[in-house]
């Protein structure tokens, strides 16, 4: 299993020129795009445009302004073209311009590869905290999550969704199996900063190896 210090730096001009967008504006909604399909390089089409190109296990794409609208989402092996039969996973969302959305390329517990769309919430936090997401898009049963040595949330099902405000500060991370101490997936080390929102997403499978990606998002202080 890999063990990664996870970077929480947001890429936003990165995700821009991949997109071949332009900066955003208050009508637009916010997309971050994570890669969690292991063992295979892919490209992200969106409305049968090549959007990412050489898309690794991992990697994350923040950031990407998009029009309030409907979009075809399809993820294809990195050497097929957009129109290629073989596509991995075809999904239409429908994005609400001012709101922000993680879109994840995963598998279902059965090893079935899917895409994900969730809303973030990005309302500001209390001074001194952040906001943890945590989900669960790993090819894996039911888990636990800890955060410093305590549950942050149990049997924790694939592809939901755990919430809560926590002080700002270090963290290790892991996931174990339900009633189970040990790690499975991780642990790594999360540095979270006040006025943060953070999406922590374990993905991977038995086969290939399990680990965390993270996306970072500034939303403030009350």
């Amino acid at each position: 299993m890999r063990k990664r210090f996870l970077g929480l730096a947001v890429a936003a001009s990165l995700a821009i020129s991949l997109f071949g967008v332009s900066t955003a504006n208050a009508a637009d909604a916010t997309l971050n795009v994570v890669h969690g399909i292991p063992g295979v390089d892919v490209n992200v089409c969106v409305n049968d445009s090549e959007a990412i190109s050489d898309f690794s296990f991992g990697d994350v794409v923040t950031g990407v302004p998009l029009a309030d609208g409907l979009y075809t989402f399809k993820i294809v092996a990195a050497a097929d073209a957009c129109t290629a039969t073989g596509i991995l996973v075809a999904v239409d969302v429908a994005l609400t311009g001012g709101k922000n959305y993680t879109a994840v390329a995963y598998l279902e517990e059965d090893g079935t590869p899917t895409l994900g769309l969730y809303k973030n919430g990005t309302k500001p936090v209390d001074k001194g905290t952040s906001r943890l997401l945590v989900r669960h898009n790993a090819a894996a049963p039911a888990v636990d999550v800890w955060a410093n040595g305590s549950p942050l949330v149990t049997d924790f099902m694939n592809g939901e969704t755990a919430k809560a405000i926590v002080p700002q500060g270090v963290y290790a991370a892991w996931v174990s199996l339900p009633g189970d101490y040990q790690p499975v997936i991780g642990p790594a080390v999360l540095k979270l900063g006040k006025g943060f929102n953070y999406e922590v997403y374990a993905i991977g499978d038995a086969t290939s190896g399990y680990d965390f990606a993270v996306v970072a998002t500034k939303v403030g202080v009350k």
